[in-house]
């Protein structure tokens, strides 16, 4: 191995051990299963703050978002960071204080005390394909990096990064989670500041880059004023910003934190910072634009695959080292988006699937605790397990993702929504609602034999909207025979 290669290997292993290390620190202060799976609900705001950022700001933000940015400008990533920090604001805004009242760890849990068992078993299922998807594709974006940049086996990065990202979830649960999201934040910033820094050196200034801007480079805004471009500027938003908000990860990050104030303010200012430093993947690929007018890039690579440009700039602009670190902060970014689906994966399989089943046989309190302990960190092993052979079993990944978190806004955004917002729903609507809203994806999926059927803004708009009507008329309807359970018997009762 070259030694070019062999130094930036070195850092990123020294880093990969670190990250174990935190883990197996984090796993003293779990003593129990309230620790394991929401931190003991303790986490003060810059911990809140750290995790949020650091889940959000993933492989896709970094490497997807740059080279939609080079492709498109600023509308190019709408969906990612805009769209998506609107989630985190809207959520802090609105849910954070419901769900801080709430005695419940998991948003199934939501569903299982509100609409009972069934719903909460349908919601759950709905939310865990999507988040072994999502582990998946974290998985394989290391896998990719470390094998085009440093001629990693690509079956050896993969698997590097999945033993890595079980062990240290494993260890601690979310405090492990939290506190090496923390740490990767930080890795994190000195990346994205080490390659703005080298490449505005590399394209002669800054005022250079700037005028390098190709026109409507930073309009925002859809490029023909036609209503069918304004329905898909609108698909854009609520696919990402209202589907990201049922997700569990974020229901786990508001439970965690130490209190009401703490939660609400750690939404506002991740989702703040997540726009200003949203900004960063668009001056990246304004460098890069400039770094290939001037001949420092080779178009014809970028151009093949825009979202190579960051790894392509890094390996040009970067001596052995500072590729490490970089590439260390790429991979820091990619594990704590990992590990964040990871366990609240492995957590809905716990929580809401298999502590249901077990209630039934009568245990003491204690048993359960220790017994939901164990049981989650088995399924942190097993959810790893299952997304590392998804990750591998499956050539469409990309489209996957996409589909899986379209299929979270069509069928659990408005039963979040009404579960802690409305009285009027019952257990019948909400069930309702789910089926509509996923019959709905099917069929575009059947009948179009692609996991996203066209025209993508239909089946992103149009199950949301079915899912809406059918909870609205059939707990209308079933008013008389309602199951539901009123949100204020869920609350914690010191509050």
């Amino acid at each position: 191995m070259a030694i070019d290669n062999l130094i930036p290997l070195i850092i990123i292993s020294l880093f990969l051990v670190g990250i174990i290390i935190v883990g197996k620190i984090a796993s003293r202060s779990v003593e129990s299963s309230d620790d394991y799976m929401v931190a003991g609900r303790g986490a003060p705001l810059l911990l809140i703050v750290g995790t949020l950022f650091a889940t959000f700001w993933g492989g896709g933000t970094i490497i997807g978002a740059t080279g939609a940015a080079y492709t498109d400008g600023m509308f190019g990533i709408v969906e990612d960071p805009f769209a998506a920090g609107l989630a985190l604001i809207v959520l802090g805004l609105f849910f954070v204080s419901t769900l801080r009242k709430l005695k419940i760890r998991s948003i199934g849990e939501l569903y299982k005390r509100r609409f009972g068992k069934l719903t909460s078993y349908l919601a759950s299922a709905l939310m865990i394909p999507t988040y072994l998807i999502w582990t998946a594709v974290q998985l394989l974006a290391i896998g990719k990096i470390l094998n085009g940049l440093f001629e990693v086996p690509f079956i050896v990065g993969f698997l590097i990064a999945t033993v890595v990202v079980i062990a240290f979830t494993f260890m601690g649960g979310l405090v492990a989670v939290v506190w090496t999201d923390a740490i990767q934040m930080i890795i994190i910033f000195i990346g994205l500041i080490a390659i703005l820094v080298v490449g505005f050196k590399a394209a002669d200034g800054v005022t250079n880059v700037m005028n390098h801007a190709p026109e409507n480079f930073w309009n925002i805004l859809p490029r023909h004023n036609s209503v069918m471009s304004w329905i898909s500027y609108i698909a854009m938003w609520a696919g990402m910003a209202l589907g990201n908000i049922p997700s569990p990860d974020l229901a786990q990050r508001a439970f965690m934190a130490k209190d009401e104030k703490t939660a609400k303010q750690g939404m506002l200012i991740a989702g703040g910072l997540y726009w200003t430093l949203g900004f960063i993947p668009i001056i990246i690929a304004l460098i890069g634009i400039t770094l290939v007018s001037n001949g420092t890039l080779d178009a014809s690579v970028i151009n093949g695959d825009s979202e190579l440009l960051i790894t392509v700039m890094a390996k040009s602009l970067f001596g052995p080292v500072g590729l490490g670190i970089f590439v260390a902060s790429l991979v820091a970014a990619i594990l704590s988006s990992a590990s964040t689906s990871l366990f609240a994966t492995a957590v809905l399989f716990s929580n809401d699937i298999y502590k249901p089943l077990m209630e039934v046989k009568h245990h003491s309190e204690v048993e359960i605790d220790k017994k939901m302990l164990k049981v989650t960190r088995n399924f942190v092993i097993l959810v790893g397990v299952l997304s590392a052979l998804v990750g591998l079993s499956s050539d469409r990944i990309y489209d996957l993702t996409i589909f899986a978190f379209t299929l979270q806004f069509g069928v659990l955004f408005f039963p979040f929504i009404f579960a802690l917002k409305s009285k009027r729903v019952n257990t019948y609507g909400i069930i309702a609602g789910m089926c509509g809203g996923l019959a709905v994806n099917l069929f575009g999926v059947i009948s179009e034999q692609s996991v996203i059927p066209e025209p993508w803004e239909f089946y992103t708009l149009v199950p949301a909207l079915v899912n809406l009507i059918l909870i609205v008329i059939v707990s209308n309807f079933t008013k008389n025979k309602n199951q539901s359970v009123p949100l204020e018997a869920l609350y914690i009762n010191d509050i």
